[in-house]
């Protein structure tokens, strides 16, 4: 659904539940460098340009969360 390969969620939940880069490259065994390299490419699937708004987005479309309506 969100287009993303099983590393890039790995490193998106890991980013949700608020892991440095550092830390999630820790957790996955691998070095900074990669896990910042999967976030450009995880920003590029999902159209965003931050790891907030990767999360949201990946929220929202998975309908985990609902847009909040501005139209009161």
């Amino acid at each position: 659904m969100l287009g993303l390969t099983k590393r890039e969620a790995e490193v998106l939940f890991w980013g949700a539940n608020d892991k440095s880069t550092k830390e999630i490259a820790s957790i996955l065994g691998c070095r900074e460098k990669t896990v910042e390299k999967h976030f450009e490419h995880i920003y590029e699937k999902l159209g965003v340009q931050t790891r907030m708004a990767a999360i949201m987005k990946a929220l929202t479309t998975l309908g985990l969360i609902n847009p909040i309506n501005s139209s009161l």
